[in-house]
C-alpha cells in the first residue's frame, strides 16, 4: 500500500515538474505581471523621487541596456532609500537599487557592475522562467486543476504569477541562472565601456567589510563573492581590465544620497 502511495506521488510530482517545464509566459504577460508588481511595491517601497537622482540612474541603466540582447522592452530603474545593500530586478524590467549599495560603491564601475547583472536576469527572463515553477511550489494545485480544464492557459499564467507576486511570493534564482547573470552582465559592462573588474572589486569588498552584517540581504539571494570570481574569472581574463572606472556625475550622486 505504501509501496503504491509512494509511487503515486512520484509519478505525480514527475508529472508536475514535467508540466511547469512546459510551461512559459509571453513576454506581453511577462510585462503586465512586472507593472502589477511593481505598482503595488513601489506604494510600500520608499521610492527617492529626486530629478537628477532618478535621472542619474535612469540614464546609466538605459545606456547599459543599450548594449544587450534585449532592447525591445522599457526598462524602468528606481532608487530605493534604504541603507540596506540590495539590488532586485521584477519580470518586465523593473530595477530597484537600494541607497546603501551606491554609499558603498567606491566607484561607478561598482555601481555598473550591479546594474548589469541585473539586467541580464531581464534579458535572459530569469522571472519570467520562474513565475510557472512558483505558482505550483506554492501549493496553488487547485489552481492547477483549472489551468487544466480552461483553454485559456497563457491568460490564467499570467493571473497566477501576478496573484502570486501580489502576495509576496520572491522569484529566487538558481545558482545557473546567477551564474548566467554573471556571465551576461560583465559582457554588457565591458561592451558599454567600463571596466568589468568592478563587478569582483565591489563583491569582494562587501565581503570583506561587513561579513553578516548590511550585505547579508544581497548575499542571502546573489551568489557568493568567492562563487561569483570564480565563476567569471575567466570570461574577465578576455574582456580584460580596461574601460572607464568612474565619473563625476557618480561622485555627485553618491554625495547626494550620504
Amino acid at each position: 500500500m505504501y509501496k503504491k502511495i509512494f509511487l503515486s506521488t512520484l509519478f505525480f510530482s514527475l508529472f508536475i515538474n514535467s508540466f511547469v517545464l512546459a510551461i512559459s509566459i509571453s513576454e506581453q504577460q511577462e510585462l503586465a505581471i512586472g507593472k502589477s508588481y511593481a505598482m503595488q511595491l513601489e506604494r510600500q517601497l520608499p521610492i527617492i523621487n529626486n530629478a537628477e537622482i532618478t535621472n542619474y540612474i535612469t540614464q546609466l541603466g538605459n545606456n547599459l541596456v543599450s548594449h544587450s540582447n534585449r532592447t525591445n522592452i522599457p526598462y524602468r530603474f528606481r532608487m530605493v532609500n534604504s541603507k540596506e545593500i540590495n539590488a532586485f530586478a521584477l519580470p518586465g524590467g523593473y530595477i530597484y537599487i537600494n541607497r546603501g549599495l551606491i554609499l558603498n560603491a567606491d566607484n561607478e564601475s561598482e555601481l555598473v557592475g550591479v546594474l548589469a547583472h541585473e539586467i541580464a536576469h531581464v534579458t535572459e527572463r530569469h522571472s519570467a522562467e520562474q513565475i510557472p515553477k512558483s505558482q505550483l511550489s506554492q501549493g496553488a494545485l487547485s489552481a492547477f486543476g483549472r489551468l487544466v480544464g480552461n483553454r485559456g492557459l497563457g491568460g490564467q499564467i499570467a493571473y497566477m504569477g501576478a496573484n502570486l507576486l501580489n502576495k509576496g511570493v520572491s522569484l529566487k534564482f538558481g545558482r545557473d541562472a546567477e551564474r548566467e547573470a554573471d556571465q551576461v552582465g560583465a559582457n554588457i559592462v565591458s561592451s558599454s565601456g567600463w571596466n568589468p573588474q568592478g563587478m569582483i572589486t565591489f563583491f569582494n569588498k562587501l565581503a570583506q567589510k561587513d561579513r553578516g552584517g548590511k550585505s547579508a540581504a544581497f548575499f542571502s539571494s546573489h551568489p557568493s563573492p568567492a562563487e561569483r570570481e570564480a565563476n567569471i574569472s575567466a570570461l574577465l581574463a578576455k574582456l580584460g581590465n580596461k574601460g572607464k572606472v568612474d565619473s563625476p556625475e557618480f561622485q555627485r550622486i553618491k554625495k547626494l544620497l550620504t
